[in-house]
């Protein structure tokens, strides 16, 4: 029975071993999975001093509003954006989404759900989980102006300037508004309010998104069918010809083909198609604080956020790394007791040496 369980240590081992690859092959099916069929929903509540409005909330995929398979509901309590995929963009222009039912207090913003209406935060981003995001209230006081434009990279204005209120001293977080075919440099702005209602000046810069797909294709696809048919006919009419003109009609046709039927252009269409992509450079960043002019633009953390990368999983690699602890003290002990029973089998031998050597001692006497 002992023997028997010595030689079942190395099986438990490697079944061990197996059982820790199988579980990785899982969480990695898992996560591929995931991420192609979860879309994530994003919720805008009133709070306590307030209502929502049938409006400003935005969604939008690749710079285009309206996406695919994303709605937008409303009621008095919350607005709730649901069908949104990895990387999708939600605009929430808390000035427009809600007003107030108190007339002691004003929207300053929204926060996360569970925090406090002084924790602020930006309300424009790209979606990386499910977010549940509450209006956060001001009490009125000595109210000062502040100014919000939107203009390109030349100054152009693209939208009218909005003029809202706030506390001196506080900071205020700005969104960026939705504009059709451009790309915010950056979702946020973030400044401290001060007396003196000329400085107050948010200004969100706007690139236009490009389209790299319409460049390409004109070039390749009007030459191809016009020049590739006579090229093809001109041989085939050749034969029935005089001897003497055959060798002429085929040298000049003969470059033809190599020159206008060129694989490229067949190869280079399907490669863009009829979507729109943004270049890297024209990533938005996340927050920019104005205050601090050295301060870089803060590029937001999809990953950070994204349920199933890091936390969903977090179980089953624990899990995983103490499966391969398991098998690897299991053939530690394997190698142990191995060596251990060695050594007592050679002790018993010296054992039976001395007592047979006795006997026969024993047996001459």
């Amino acid at each position: 029975m002992r023997r028997f369980r010595m030689k079942a240590l190395p099986v438990i081992a490697l079944s061990a071993v197996a059982l820790f690859a199988g579980f990785l092959s899982v969480g990695q099916t898992a996560q591929a999975a995931e991420d192609e069929e979860y879309t994530y929903t994003v919720k805008l509540f009133a709070g306590n001093q307030g209502e929502i409005t049938k409006g400003g909330v935005t969604a939008s995929r690749n710079g285009k509003a309206s996406p695919a398979g994303v709605t937008i509901s409303y009621d008095k309590d919350k607005a709730t954006v649901k069908g949104l995929k990895y990387g999708d963009t939600v605009y929430i222009n808390y000035q427009d989404a809600a007003v107030v039912t108190d007339e002691r207090y004003y929207v300053k913003g929204v926060r996360r759900s569970g925090r406090d209406n002084s924790e602020a935060t930006e309300s424009t981003f790209s979606v990386g989980s499910d977010r549940d995001y509450v209006i956060a209230y001001g009490i009125k006081g000595d109210m000062v102006s502040y100014t919000v434009n939107y203009v390109d990279e030349d100054g152009t204005e693209l939208l009218d300037s909005d003029t809202y209120y706030g506390l001196p001293g506080e900071q205020q977080h700005v969104s960026a508004r939705y504009v059709d075919g451009y790309q915010p440099q950056s979702y946020n702005l973030v400044k401290t309010l001060v007396q003196n209602e000329a400085e107050n000046v948010f200004e969100f810069v706007y690139a236009p998104i490009t389209e790299p797909t319409p460049t390409p294709a004109p070039t390749p696809t009007p030459t191809t069918p016009a020049t590739t048919t006579p090229a093809t006919t001109t041989p085939a009419a050749t034969p029935a010809a005089p001897a003497a003109a055959t060798p002429a009609a085929p040298a000049a046709a003969t470059p033809t083909p190599p020159a206008t039927t060129t694989p490229e252009g067949e190869d280079t269409e399907p490669v863009g198609g009829d979507q729109t992509t943004i270049p890297d450079e024209q990533t938005p960043q996340g927050t920019t604080n104005l205050d601090d002019e050295n301060t870089p633009l803060g590029q937001q953390d999809l990953e950070a956020d994204r349920p199933g990368t890091v936390v969903s999983y977090l179980p089953l690699y624990i899990g995983i790394g103490a499966a391969a602890a398991a098998a690897l003290a299991i053939m530690g002990t394997y190698v142990y007791l191995k060596k251990k029973k060695k050594k007592a089998m050679a002790a018993m031998s010296a054992q039976q040496i001395i007592e047979e050597a006795s006997d026969m001692h024993d047996g001459n006497k």
